[in-house]
């Protein structure tokens, strides 16, 4: 018997097997569906409700787990990163004091750097200007010291003058005062230091003072006085003498009359004429004393012994002119320069005050002459009024 091969090929018009299954699938997946849809399943919680609490128990423990994990997680990442932010931050603080510390430490070796050449250059300034190998001159800080004493006292004298004439003569330019009683205090002065023998024996005071005759003698005014206050007292009391009497005030009452404004007029023109010999004798008492309050404190020396002695060193016979002599004779180019320009210094400070003290022989000699023309204009005004006197007698005679 002879055997066919079998095949899957369809035959005639049928459908495969595989299609044939297929169909068989499909319908009765589709009459299942239906079938649930009309009369779906029962519940069942006995076994459903165990399975869902395990579930949401394991689902609770991993999320709490996970939660707890992250937690810990996060809180040891930001304690790191606490740390780490406070390490920065230190780091940061120790930079910045490091770097202000480098920055002060900087500006302090600027500034001592800065202070040591400061006080270089000023070393060199004062070896140069004051210092002996550059050739300074005889002492350059001794002479410098007497200097600005000169030009203190100067200064001080300029605004003095005014204040003493004012202040200690009683018969100063537009005062007036009580004739009388100024008269008594110059009595009580001049006999308690002034009185001489001659005057003792007369009556006149009861014994001669400490400085008999000192306020009557010019010798006094040109004696320079350091820190001896009678002697003072006798150059204010010679003043006084040589100005006179005060003028008297003017009675209450009388100020606005024709007389007292005549009285005034004559004051001024008497002190117009005065004033300038008594500014000159209270300026050579000034020079001549010692000790006066002025801008620059207490003088030492008087300022007429202070030029004195600046005079002496160059030209005087003393032991400071040998001194100077004998440095001089050291001293290099620059140094003979330099002592040549202080001379220089000295001769026209000295020139100055000549040209001053001429201003006031001038300012004095026209004083004189208005007094010797006022003096001219009353004689001719006398003999003219005497004229019309003799003239209208020998008319009424006739």
């Amino acid at each position: 018997m002879q055997l066919r091969k079998r095949t899957n090929k369809p035959t005639g018009g049928g459908m495969s097997r595989f299609q044939r299954r297929v169909v068989v699938g499909f319908t009765g997946l589709s009459v299942a569906v239906s079938a649930y849809a009309w009369c779906p399943p029962q519940y069942q919680e006995a076994w459903v409700y165990p399975a869902f609490a395990w579930s949401a128990s394991t689902i609770t423990g991993t999320i709490t787990a996970l939660d707890l994990a992250l937690s810990a997680q996060l809180w040891f990442q930001s304690e790191r990163l606490i740390s780490a932010v406070a390490i920065l931050t230190k780091q940061k603080a120790v930079a910045a004091n490091q770097i202000s510390d480098g920055l002060r430490n900087t500006n302090q070796n600027i500034a001592v750097s800065l202070n040591a050449l400061a006080q270089a250059e000023r070393v060199k300034k004062a070896r140069f200007e004051y210092g002996g190998d550059f050739g300074q001159g005889y002492s350059p800080c001794y002479v410098f010291q007497g200097r600005l004493g000169i030009s203190r006292a100067e200064s001080d004298l300029n605004g003095m003058t005014a204040a003493a004439l004012r202040t200690e003569v009683q018969a100063a330019p537009g005062r007036f005062a009580n004739p009388v009683n100024a008269q008594k205090e110059m009595l009580e002065q001049h006999n308690a230091l002034f009185c001489t023998k001659d005057q003792a024996d007369s009556g006149l005071c009861s014994a001669p003072g400490s400085l008999a005759g000192a306020s009557l003698n010019v010798a006094t005014l040109f004696k320079p006085t350091a820190g001896e206050e009678d002697l003072t007292k006798a150059k204010v009391a010679f003043i006084n003498n040589m100005a006179g009497l005060p003028d008297g005030e003017v009675p209450q009452g009388g100020s606005g009359s024709e007389v007292a404004a005549s009285y005034q007029q004559a004051k001024i023109q008497k002190d117009a004429v005065r004033s300038s010999a008594l500014a000159s004798l209270k300026q050579i008492q000034l020079e001549t004393t010692s000790g006066q309050d002025g801008e620059h404190s207490h003088g030492d020396l008087p300022l007429s012994k202070q030029y004195e002695n600046e005079i002496k060193r160059y030209a005087g016979n003393t032991p400071e002119y040998q001194n100077w002599s004998r440095v001089m004779a050291a001293q290099n180019d620059r140094g003979a320069m330099v002592e040549l320009l202080k001379i220089k210094a000295l001769d026209l400070s000295l020139q100055e005050r000549q040209y001053r003290q001429w201003e006031r022989m001038e300012a004095q000699l026209a004083s004189a002459v208005a007094a010797k023309l006022k003096s001219q204009s009353r004689k001719s005004d006398a003999a003219a009024n005497a004229a019309l006197r003799q003239t209208a007698t020998s008319k009424l005679g006739s």
